[in-house]
């Protein structure tokens, strides 16, 4: 009867053991490599930190039916896990994911920046990745690079996802997005997909308000329809590096096929990674609409304008409103 309950007594301490949570100090990422055995895969986790004891560990993946059916991959464990919860998460392969969002209007340098640091790989080698030929060949894509075609969206990329995978999957969801629709609406418009995600790229450079979008891509349509350059800053910008610097007259005339201000039509590629919304822009322009001109009232939001006439009226009052509102608040400043 005595060995009895000392039996009882171990069994349900061992148990105890399996369900209780682990002394990990800190988080930790463990690797489980493809074909490993059980006992190799108890010695990882172990070694780890993660369990206390591989052969007792072992045991009761036997004991519950699941030690052949553990799962390669990386995995990350702490402090609130259980063995049972560890042995649970390597049964259904529910590896270590890291989420990552990808703004609109990012370019592919601030793209690298984010996957690097998420995916603990190097900056350089997606910026390598994105002037890959033959990376860009086997996804379809004839452009200068792929700047642009990184489609901005939030993704969960399995922890040890490689650089070229992430970049990959990018690309493929830009090609979901851009479906046969809007390839058909891009034909009817004699538009190639990179002079549509190049225009979509300049519309989402320059829109700060949605609403606004389809009368920014009219306006480009209708200067390229009518033979007139672009002169969109942004092109200068992405020419110039300049991106959150004021410009001047001077960098107007950078030597850059970027720089719509010298060169006629559209720049060579993407200046970076337009959302969908600009996309469906770049293909729809508001209808009817006769601008070819508009200037920032710096608030988010433009003033559109027929002729240069309305457009120099536009800037100069404009120009006008802000001094006004200097003085008012230098005024202000003076009177405290």
């Amino acid at each position: 009867m005595c060995a009895l309950a000392l039996l009882l007594f171990a069994t349900l301490s061992e148990m105890l053991s399996f369900l209780s949570v682990r002394a990990i100090g800190d988080r930790r990422v463990v690797e489980i490599p493809e074909g490993a055995g059980m006992l190799e895969i108890s010695s990882i986790l172990k070694a780890a930190g993660v369990v206390s004891d591989p052969l007792k560990f072992a045991l009761a993946a036997r004991a519950l039916g699941v030690a052949d059916r553990l799962q390669a991959g990386a995995y990350e464990f702490g402090p609130e896990f259980s063995e049972l919860e560890v042995l649970m998460r390597l049964r259904y392969g529910d590896v270590a994911t890291r989420s990552v969002t990808v703004p609109e209007g990012h370019r592919a340098e601030q793209i690298a920046a984010l996957l690097a640091r998420s995916l603990n790989a190097s900056e350089d080698e997606f910026a390598a990745l994105v002037r890959d030929p033959l990376l860009m060949a086997e996804l379809g894509v004839a452009a200068p690079s792929l700047e642009g075609f990184l489609y901005p969206d939030s993704y969960r990329f399995d922890v040890g996802t490689s650089p070229r995978d992430a970049v990959r999957r990018m690309v493929m969801k830009l090609w979901a997005v851009y479906d046969g629709r809007l390839q058909a609406r891009a034909d009817s418009l004699g538009m190639s997909t990179l002079e549509v995600l190049t225009l979509a790229s300049i519309i989402e450079s320059e829109a700060a308000v949605d609403s606004e979008r389809s009368r920014i891509s009219a306006v480009y349509h209708n200067r390229l329809r009518k033979g007139m350059r672009l002169e969109a800053d942004p092109t200068v910008r992405y020419a110039a590096g300049k991106y959150n610097e004021r410009l001047f007259y001077k960098d107007l005339d950078i030597d850059s096929p970027y720089n719509t201000y010298r060169n006629d039509g559209l720049p060579p590629g993407p200046i970076c990674s337009p959302g969908a919304a600009s996309i469906r822009a770049a293909l729809h322009p508001l209808r009817d609409s006769d601008d070819i001109f508009f200037v920032s009232n710096r608030d988010g939001t433009h003033t559109f304008s027929r002729t240069y006439a309305e457009h120099q009226a536009a800037r100069l009052r404009i120009a006008a409103e802000r001094a006004a509102a200097e003085f008012a608040l230098d005024t202000a400043d003076d009177g405290e």
